[in-house]
């Protein structure tokens, strides 16, 4: 019987079995020669790439770059809401064009056959064609440019339910997306708060007063060399050979789990912390080499942006090992409040320091002699430390919320596609 396995009440009717040459007439991309002027200059007619799909989603109404009439070929535009699909080098993607438009060659246009427009929902061959998106991922030719096998995707099956029920579907599916995209919206809105926030709230060169701040403080911050600050760095020697140990109780922390995909201020207790879980031998751990609580774990090399990043240690559950990092423990003679100085060491106000230090050109690092040459600002009363803290404790808190729903959102999105279409 040709049904899914979850569908919206009172369809019952098995699905009509077509395949999707029944279905689509197909024609292929192409791009205009680039040495003919007239093809580009003042182009009106969008043409899609799939740098479009990246910046703008999967429904398209226009373009990054644009052509002219003269460049359309005899086959003329590909009409509105028809699908794109990717069949040569990033495969499996696809969006649906909503406006008079062509494509670029990596992209193989389906429009519905003449006699069947009046049979088929837009939206729904739309979100249909996520499936097809995985047959394309699997099935491709070997040898040359990988392209997808379009002989065996002809013949694949495009199985239709009723107008009634493809509005249904296509209805759920495009409510989903309106609330992924709120919630994107959402979280990209916070980042930004955060990123201006981390400009504002802390001094900038030159400057002994952040430009925003909590109502009630007004005294100029303290700003003092980085060794009076902090009492040492210290940093794992355990050698490669002693990486891939199995014994002793000591698990090493990666810093690109916990700067990528945590918060500033993290707490190591939980379980579901990506560990590597490589262990080490207890009698070649020194306590230089052990994390401990309000210890700060500091980015020393990397290919990427990572470098001089940073993370404060709010609590650790079991004994942890840092390796090739420096992580930097307080001194007594200021006092902070917890997660202030993780904050303030991401802020712009600390990294513009870092940049004139940093060494490398692929893979970027920091020296322990390179931190002494930097300063720490902060407000002498722990009480508008705690505030700022607080402040961006709480922005992560939501990002990390809204990620999560995010996820959640996605995750209920993926698993419809696969048990609302046969």
């Amino acid at each position: 019987m040709a049904e899914p396995i979850i569908r919206f009440r009172n369809n019952h009717s098995d699905w009509d079995r077509f395949v999707i040459d029944d279905v689509f007439e197909l024609r292929n991309g192409y791009t205009p020669s680039k040495n003919v002027n007239q093809y580009w200059e003042n182009g009106v007619i969008p043409w899609f790439r799939m740098e479009d799909i990246r910046a703008n989603g999967g429904i398209l109404s226009d373009s990054i770059q644009h052509i002219t009439p003269q460049a359309v070929k005899g086959g003329g535009l590909f009409v509105p809401y028809s699908i794109i699909l990717a069949t040569t080098a990033t495969i499996g993607v696809h969006a649906m064009v909503i406006a008079d438009s062509l494509a670029n060659q990596r992209f193989t246009n389906f429009s519905i056959r003449k006699s069947l427009i009046d049979k088929y929902d837009s939206y729904f061959i739309y979100y249909a064609f996520y499936k097809i998106d995985e047959w394309s991922l699997k099935n491709t030719n070997s040898g040359g440019l990988l392209s997808v096998d379009i002989k065996g995707l002809l013949k694949q099956p495009f199985l239709t339910p009723s107008k009634t029920e493809q509005q249904q579907i296509a209805s759920y599916f495009k409510s989903l997306d309106v609330l992924i995209q709120s919630v994107t919206k959402k979280i990209a809105s916070l980042k930004q708060l955060k990123s201006a926030s981390l400009i504002s709230m802390f001094p900038q060169a030159g400057e002994t007063k952040p430009r925003v701040r909590f109502k009630g403080f007004e005294e100029v911050w303290k700003t003092v060399p980085f060794d009076i600050v902090f009492r040492y760095l210290k940093s794992n020697t355990l050698s490669r050979a002693d990486l891939n140990e199995t014994l002793g109780s000591a698990r090493n922390i990666h810093y690109g789990d916990i700067l990528i995909k945590f918060g500033t201020l993290i707490d190591i207790r939980k379980d579901d912390l990506p560990y590597i879980t490589n262990h080490f031998l207890a009698n070649q751990l020194t306590n230089n080499c052990k994390l401990q609580k309000g210890d700060i774990i500091f980015a020393d090399a990397a290919e990427d942006s990572t470098v001089g990043k940073c993370t404060e240690i709010a609590f650790i559950g079991e004994e942890k090992v840092v390796a090739g990092l420096h992580t930097i423990p307080c001194r007594t003679l200021f006092e902070f409040s917890e997660g202030y100085l993780g904050f303030y060491l991401n802020s712009p106000s600390y990294h513009n320091q870092l940049l004139p230090l940093m060494q490398g050109t692929k893979i970027s690092s920091i020296s322990k002699s390179a931190l002494l040459n930097t300063s720490i600002s902060f407000p002498s009363n722990i009480a508008e430390q705690c505030q700022i803290a607080s402040f961006f404790c709480s922005l992560d808190t939501q990002i990390s919320l809204e990620t999560q729903r995010l996820d959640k959102l996605k995750q209920i999105k993926s698993a419809c596609l696969d048990k609302m279409f046969v």
